[in-house]
């Protein structure tokens, strides 16, 4: 379930160095790939100097003593638009055997609007570096995208080797989304935040450190109001139908897609996102239709082995009026299931087999019994059956 985090940076994965891709595979430091440039220095990425177990570190070699080190990452883009009109900051941690000199300079692409700060490092320390507050002016996001660039600048280096950490562009005020620092001025005198809003480099650190304890129980009391929002009792007639009121966490249409597989669990089945064919061909045709078809019927599960689950799994991959004919016949145990030729897919002849009904309707035959399939032009007229033995209720073809 994504949940807005607005203090997320928004530096990509990669050029934050994370370890670990999104899949949990853990990179080699050796062949890491990422977008920061530098001058007069080489780069590499290390993990054996670290300030966080799941980030790597920049090692940066200056080629000679004295000149200027620039590093630098160009045309970051956030991927959503939280941080639209506000502000923006860049901070990163900064280690050397020696004092170092450095500035940091944050520019608004879109804007052409930049600002820097400098100062000088503690030896033998991580030292946090941070940039000025740059504002984003808000902008029309169809139209035209936010994007930064920073430039770090080393002098007084020495050609000592020294480490950059935790690279991190975000909200400048992106905790002010927390609920607990929303409501903290409720219960806590004004001078608290009047003298912390003073603060320079970090700006507003009791605030933020307030965030950071409460980050986790803001984030689930945003989940709870998803999954449990309101008593029937506390909603007005108007809004019966409203999606806001179904939760999110166990109603089939409105359950998020993270949580599908677990609410699956209650129907005796797992969650199939997939259906391959003995031709290797795909059955499901829409999964996110699927997703919700599948919780709310429960044919792969605890409704399995019906007459009507049957049916119901072979219409999931017909087309048009869908017309299914379920009757026994042939050897012991088997069940025959009939289609019409220009509804079904993966046929073209009479009598032909479909391998998507096929796979399809084994998910959720009964056990013991020989399922057969076959299509044809024209389906026979089965007087005892429920819906198309009736006369004048439905074509057959």
């Amino acid at each position: 379930m994504e949940i807005a985090n607005y203090t997320r940076s928004i530096i990509s994965a990669k050029n934050m160095l994370f370890a670990a891709d999104s899949t949990g595979v853990i990179k080699n430091p050796e062949t890491y790939s990422h977008d920061w440039t530098c001058t007069n220095a080489q780069i590499s990425v290390v993990s054996d100097k670290i300030v966080y177990p799941l980030q790597y570190s920049f090692k940066i070699q200056p080629l000679d003593d004295s000149s200027s080190i620039v590093f630098s990452l160009h045309g970051i883009i956030p991927v959503s638009n939280q941080i639209n009109g506000s502000e923006a900051q860049f901070h990163a941690q900064l280690y050397g055997q020696k004092e170092i000199n450095y500035s940091i300079q944050l520019k608004n692409v879109t804007t052409a609007t930049a600002s820097s700060h400098g100062d000088t490092s503690t030896a033998q320390v991580w030292h946090p570096m941070f940039s000025p507050v740059v504002d984003v002016t808000a902008i029309d996001l169809d139209t035209d995208d936010i994007e930064f660039d920073v430039d770090i600048t080393f002098t007084q280096h020495g050609g000592t080797v020294f480490y950059v950490a935790l690279p991190t562009l975000m909200n400048e005020f992106g905790f002010t989304g927390n609920t607990f620092v929303f409501n903290m001025r409720k219960f806590l005198p004004t001078f608290i935040w009047d003298k912390d809003k003073i603060q320079e480099y970090p700006n507003y650190p009791f605030t933020k450190l307030l965030h950071a304890l409460t980050r986790s129980a803001d984030l689930s009391t945003k989940l709870y109001s998803k999954y449990y929002g309101y008593l029937n009792g506390e909603i007005s007639v108007k809004n019966t139908n409203s999606s806001f009121r179904h939760s999110q966490l166990v109603h089939p249409e409105h359950v998020y897609e993270d949580y599908a597989d677990w609410l699956s669990q209650f129907n005796g089945t797992p969650m199939y996102r997939t259906v391959k064919t003995s031709t290797s061909t795909e059955a499901i045709q829409d999964e996110e239709d699927s997703i919700t078809w599948q919780l709310k019927n429960a044919y792969f599960g605890r409704n399995a082995g019906t007459l009507e689950a049957i049916k119901e799994c072979t219409k999931q991959v017909l087309s048009g009026e869908k017309i299914v004919l379920v009757f026994p016949g042939g050897q012991f145990f088997q069940i025959n299931v009939y289609t019409l030729l220009s509804e079904t897919p993966g046929v073209s002849q009479n009598g032909d087999t479909s391998p998507e009904v096929v796979a399809m309707i084994e998910k959720t035959k009964p056990m013991g019994f020989v399922l057969n399939h076959e299509a044809y032009d024209e389906l026979p007229l089965i007087l005892d059956d429920p819906t198309y033995g009736l006369l004048n209720t439905a074509p057959l073809a």
